[in-house]
């Protein structure tokens, strides 16, 4: 499999859905056109796993549903999907160049972002295969993000968190209105009750955005249907997509079943092993981590837990690790080999938020996989704190070289 490299900073030169316009009219791409029969999931956390669920749930009744999300664990093209399969090598190629060709054409090189580029990539093929339905996960936001141009009649916001303060505002009912945001004006908007609880100040907030836009908002608990996906959490992300999916097609108590029982979601409190059980999670913000472990503490039940523990040198370490420490009494601190914080570092915090903790330092996730095996010994293993780590370690596990992890 083909090495993707996004050739755009992250970011580019700021916000900007005016470059998003442009290149998508460059490329004959009618962004609004997928509005009627589009959902757009935003939030802090949760949000792959609720575009993932809602997706398999629009193909029961069509399997031409696009589906737009990130970050990705192994391959970009991870990031594209129609029905239940990743854009190949062959594709993705045939649509960078066409995305890139716009973007040089209509001047942007040197401003278009990572996010913009990899949402416009998305679009092309969406709309080159003609999908009957799409899904997209916001990368940032709402308002600032590329999904707003799709213009999505139906929106879902998952949970809340502090994150991206600089651009999204310092408070979560600022937050949250920067995220729903991505919602026109006449569109329906589900909104999850753990992210705007009654009578706070998100929900004032959220009601407030939606009276002045004729959005109309529905507040939801938790869904009661099987799932494959593990955690209390998880069964809210799923009466979002569920509430989605129905807003965009009829489905059938059966379709309903099926489509929870076919999703599959990488990363997410995912077994690597029953025996010793090994989970890994890609959470990365405190509220995200927090949720994920109370999923894992049910998985592992009565056993004992080993703790492999790294965080992203851009994250907030002090708050992810406080989470985390104090469930275990064996700690293994790494780093991944992209933006990983030093493992003296993470061990600083676990020794502060557990003191009684034995607390290991590994020199790579490699030896920090070896050193847990090790130590498990009929307890459970969970590796947690940063997405990178997740994904380096799912790597060793499967044998493959950790280098071959392209991010960007």
């Amino acid at each position: 499999m083909t090495i993707w490299r996004v050739p755009y900073p992250k970011f580019g030169a700021g916000p900007g859905l005016e470059r998003c316009v442009a290149v998508a009219t460059s490329l004959g791409v009618e962004l609004d056109l997928f509005g009627a029969r589009a959902a757009v999931v935003v939030g802090s956390n949760g949000k792959g796993s609720t575009a993932a669920m809602c997706a398999s749930l629009l193909r029961q009744v069509d399997e031409n549903v696009g589906l737009f999300t990130s970050p990705h664990l192994f391959s970009l093209n991870e990031r594209f999907r129609v029905g239940e399969h990743d854009i190949s090598d062959e594709e993705l190629g045939a649509h960078w160049q066409r995305v890139t060709a716009a973007i040089d054409a209509c001047g942007m090189a040197a401003a278009i972002g990572g996010f913009e580029f990899l949402f416009l990539i998305a679009a092309d093929w969406f709309a080159a295969r003609g999908c009957v339905s799409t899904v997209w996960e916001a990368g940032i936001g709402g308002r600032l993000d590329p999904v707003k141009l799709i213009q999505a009649q139906h929106v879902a916001l998952t949970a809340l968190d502090f994150e991206h303060t600089a651009l999204l505002g310092d408070t979560l009912d600022a937050i949250a209105v920067e995220k729903v945001a991505a919602a026109p004006d006449g569109a329906t908007l589900f909104v999850s009750e753990i992210a705007a609880p009654d009578g706070s100040r998100v929900r004032e907030a959220i009601d407030d955005y939606c009276t002045a836009h004729k959005v109309h908002v529905c507040f939801v608990g938790s869904a009661t249907h099987e799932l494959p996906l593990v955690g209390e959490y998880q069964r809210r992300n799923a009466e979002l997509a569920l509430r989605l999916a129905k807003a965009i097609a009829p489905i059938s108590d059966t379709q309903i079943a099926d489509g929870f029982a076919a999703t599959r979601w990488p990363g997410r409190l995912e077994v690597l092993s029953g025996d010793p059980l090994v989970v890994i999670d890609v959470g990365h913000t405190p509220d995200g981590v927090m949720r994920a472990l109370e999923g894992f503490q049910a998985m592992r039940g009565d056993r004992a837990g080993v703790l492999v523990c790294g965080v992203s040198s851009d994250k907030e370490a002090t708050a992810i690790i406080q989470r985390l420490a104090p469930s275990f009494q064996q700690i293994i601190c790494a780093a991944a080999r992209h933006k990983g914080a030093p493992p003296a570092s993470v061990a600083v915090h676990a020794q502060n938020a557990n003191p009684s903790a034995e607390i290991t330092l590994a020199e790579s996730v490699a030896e920090a996989r070896r050193l847990a095996l090790s130590k498990a010994r009929g307890a459970a293993v969970y590796v947690a704190g940063g997405l990178f780590l997740a994904a380096e370690f799912k790597a060793v596990h499967l044998g493959r070289d950790p280098a071959s992890l392209a991010f960007f």
